[in-house]
């Protein structure tokens, strides 16, 4: 039971870590029940409202309202959908590549080792937005398209981590007496 082990009672007992685990929480929510809490869901896309147009904070609109008239509240909401999506998915394929490579450029070593990781070092070498610009100026912009132009960016970083990690664990004596 995950509620009973060690790291759960240090987790909990730590402020900072639960503040942190409640905005999340709360991030999410949001997200996903964005249609029901916002007070202007229309505003989300391109609506104009050019009578209400660079409003302060008030009751009627809490974050304000941009230059077009829309919510900002409802914008940011909304947003957080959009952020979600984008993490979610440039993790789940920047992290298994790079830890697929690390791996076995850490474990095989020699000429593999050799191979992987000076492809990882170009890729590391490149600054990472001319890279993701690079890639999204062959690419239709689409979200899509700039999740993969991320994920770009992010597994060299994921490689060279699991990487050295891989070397030394298998310096390890325990790796060695099991060999």
């Amino acid at each position: 039971n995950i509620f009973k082990t060690r790291n759960w009672y240090n987790f909990s007992r730590n402020p900072l870590s639960i503040t942190g685990a409640v905005i999340v929480v709360i991030v999410i929510l949001l997200a996903i029940f964005a249609p029901y809490v916002t007070p202007y869901p229309d505003h989300r896309g391109a609506p104009l409202d050019f009578g209400n147009m660079n409003r302060p904070p008030d009751w009627q609109y809490l974050f304000g309202t941009d230059g077009l008239g829309r919510d900002v509240f409802t914008r940011v909401i909304y947003g957080y959908r959009v952020s979600l999506l984008l993490g979610v998915v440039v993790l789940s394929i920047a992290v298994p590549i790079g830890v697929g490579l690390g791996l076995i450029a850490g474990y095989f070593g020699g000429k593999i080792e050799v191979v992987l990781m000076r492809i990882t070092d170009v890729f590391l070498a490149i600054p990472a937005l001319v890279l993701a610009l690079a890639i999204m100026g062959f690419l239709e912009p689409t979200l899509m398209n700039a999740m993969i132009a991320v994920s770009a960016m992010w597994w060299p970083w994921t490689t060279r981590l699991v990487y050295n990690l891989t070397r030394s664990v298998k310096t390890e004596d325990f790796v060695i007496a099991a060999k």
